[in-house]
This record gives C-alpha cells, sequence and structure tokens, in this order.
C-alpha cells in the first residue's frame, strides 16, 4: 500500500482488514471519529498490543552466553549460534569477542585472536575444527582421573580379621576381646 501512494483514509479503511479475532474487535470498539490518521491508528495499535511484540534480541545476549565448567566446546557453541541467530543485523566483531570471552577452550581463543572472521559463517566454522580436539582431551582427563583413584583405592591398608571383627562388635554393641 505504501508504494501505491494511498491516503490517510483508504490506509484506516484497509487496516482493519488485516486483523484477526481479539484485534478485529478492539478496533470495532474504537469511537467513531476518534483516530485522525493513520500514523494515530498505528499508535493507539501498538499501545493496545505492545506487549505482544517480541523484543528485539541484541548482541548482550550473546555476551552472557558463556561456557559452563565441564561443557563441552560443541555443546557451548550450538547453543552460542542458537542465540546469535535470533539477533537480526548480527555485527561479526561483536559475535567473535563474545564467543572469545564465552568460551573456556584457550586454544579457540588464539585462533580467534590470529584469524578475525569476517563473517558469521566464518566464525562458525572455526569452532568445529577444536571439538575432537576438546573432546579427546576430555577423555584423557577422564582416564587419568579413573587411574588417580584405582590408585588411591590400592593404597588403602586391607582390613584384618581383628578390625572386621571389632566392627562387627560395635555394630552389634559389644564390647571385644580387648575392650574387657
Amino acid at each position: 500500500m505504501g508504494l501505491l501512494s494511498v491516503s490517510d483514509a483508504i490506509l484506516c479503511r484497509v487496516f482493519p482488514t488485516t486483523l484477526p479475532g481479539t484485534a478485529q474487535r478492539w478496533y470495532n470498539k474504537l469511537k467513531p471519529r476518534s483516530i485522525k490518521s493513520f500514523a494515530s491508528l498505528l499508535i493507539e495499535f501498538r499501545n493496545r498490543y505492545l506487549t505482544n511484540i517480541p523484543a528485539k534480541t541484541t548482541t548482550s545476549i550473546l555476551r552472557s552466553c558463556i561456557q559452563e565448567e565441564g561443557e563441552t566446546l560443541r555443546s557451548y557453541t550450538e547453543r552460542f549460534n542458537k542465540q546469535a541467530m535470533k539477533i537480526d543485523n548480527l555485527n561479526v566483531d561483536m559475535a567473535t569477542e563474545a564467543l572469545r570471552e564465552g568460551t573456556r577452550f584457550k586454544k579457540l581463543v588464539d585462533k580467534l585472536l590470529v584469524n578475525k572472521p569476517t563473517t558469521f559463517t566464518n566464525l562458525m566454522g572455526i569452532a568445529p575444527k577444536y571439538f575432537e580436539l576438546d573432546e579427546g582431551r576430555r577423555a584423557i582427563r577422564e582416564k587419568e582421573a579413573k587411574g588417580k583413584d584405582s590408585k588411591e583405592k590400592s593404597r588403602e591398608r586391607p582390613k584384618s580379621r581383628s578390625d572386621d571383627r571389632r566392627q562387627r562388635c560395635e555394630e552389634r554393641g559389644m564390647a571385644t576381646k580387648d575392650e574387657i
């Protein structure tokens, strides 16, 4: 309608035909001659339905997207990407900085400092190159942790028969031969 240079009066008459259900009822309840121009109709409409308009997502949401302790780089990158996709006209430099600040994976941080991506697609193409490295390091740390646990268990001294007898007596509330 804007391309046809249509008058305010026609815009005001056509506008209600685009409204569904409750919005149509709201329009029908407007006082006759209370709207003087299409601009004032839009203001009335926005005031009435402002809470139904989704808030625009900004890059601040990316700054709050931080890799959690124990979260894989793959999981974090997927979460970051989902948030970034909500932002209209995303600034690549801001997204790169947010990813750099949010990740715990230092090799990725180094790569982003050296090679600055020029598009969001480039940015999201860099992180997957480090997924296997992250997962491999996690597997090694997990294996080392299991090895430490088994070494510590083997260091514990085995219980002697007298220790075992003493524990059973204590559980039953009885005195041992040594205590009598």
